[in-house]
């Protein structure tokens, strides 16, 4: 058993492992997790089937809490959310407060202790392994019994909404809570999955380097867009910037269409070959998920945008 000192030293090692990991690839199995060696020892970093995970050689506190991927429309077995303070949760295992993860769980929120949440974010293609992104540090700040779950931080400046402060201090926490959510968790969950289900690849060009793909919103956000895969498309940087800029498009029947002013501007390589050698071009990868492929009628929406910007 580890003293508190080399406890810590593991959990940090664990993440500068998973860092190290993320530089060949962005996305993790579990049999990837049960990889991590620490002084000449194999450990798990995720449980085989369980979403709280305790690892043998630490103390009785919990290393890591997981999030399955369940696709889109689906119900999830734990539903884990957000509260009105902007902070997410994270359900107990089953509802009794000592069942051995759930205390696993209340150690380390007693002891302040870094932990990893790995989510769901899809499967290998052609088998159902999930694949995992990782989130990390995270800190479980609070525990709501009533509601079976745990408050979780993504960060450590987070905390639960103060009672009997003014409403105005409550709203400042909120909003800074809310958009370190969106920021750490949200947006970054979104990305990993849409690219994911284009199989790491520009749906335009097929341009296979992780590093340079983004996740752009068909609907935006900021218009009451949903973070669901269907309302996303795995684009490359100079593709996701023709996008949002109106210089390309994208019909419903899934082709590609560039401005006519920019069809008769002439510029170099990469004008050509990059924008107008795509016009009248069918999307070279999507989903094969039919619930994670591009909705139609948020394509015709956002189409007719284009056209009247054209």
């Amino acid at each position: 058993m580890l003293n508190d000192e080399e406890e810590l030293r593991f959990r940090e090692s664990a993440f500068a492992w998973i860092r190290a990991r993320q530089l060949q690839t962005p996305f993790f199995t579990r049999d990837d997790l049960s990889r991590f060696e620490f002084e000449g020892k194999n450990h798990r970093l995720i449980g085989p089937y369980t979403g709280i995970w305790k690892v043998k050689a630490l103390s009785d506190s919990a290393i890591a809490i997981s999030t399955a991927y369940v696709p889109d429309g689906r119900k999830r077995p734990y539903e884990d959310g957000e509260g009105i303070d902007g902070l997410q949760r994270y359900k107990w295992r089953g509802t009794d407060p000592n069942q051995s993860d759930n205390r696993a769980l209340r150690q380390t929120m007693r002891r302040h202790l870094p932990m990893l949440w790995l989510v769901g974010i899809g499967h290998v293609p052609g088998t159902t392994q999930q694949l995992f992104d990782a989130r990390f540090p995270v800190y479980l700040i609070g525990e709501e019994h009533s509601a079976h779950q745990f408050v979780v931080a993504l960060e450590e400046g987070q905390e639960v909404l103060p009672n009997g402060e003014p409403v105005a201090v409550q709203e400042i926490v909120k909003r800074y809570n809310e958009r370190i959510v969106k920021t750490r968790y949200h947006q970054p969950l979104f990305r990993a999955r849409v690219i994911h289900a284009y199989q790491e690849r520009c749906a335009i060009c097929r341009l296979p380097f992780t590093e340079l793909l983004e996740a752009a919103h068909i609907r935006p956000d900021s218009q009451g867009g949903s973070a669901k895969i269907s309302n996303g498309m795995s684009l490359c940087k100079i593709h996701h910037g023709a996008y949002d800029a109106n210089i390309i498009g994208i019909s419903p029947d899934y082709k590609v269409h560039v401005r006519d002013s920019v069809l008769n501007t002439f510029d170099g390589p990469t004008l050509q070959h990059s924008i107008k050698a795509m016009d009248g071009e069918g999307l070279r990868q999507i989903p094969t998920e039919k619930s994670s492929k591009p909705d139609r009628e948020l394509l015709a929406e956002r189409f007719e945008n284009f056209r009247q910007a054209s």
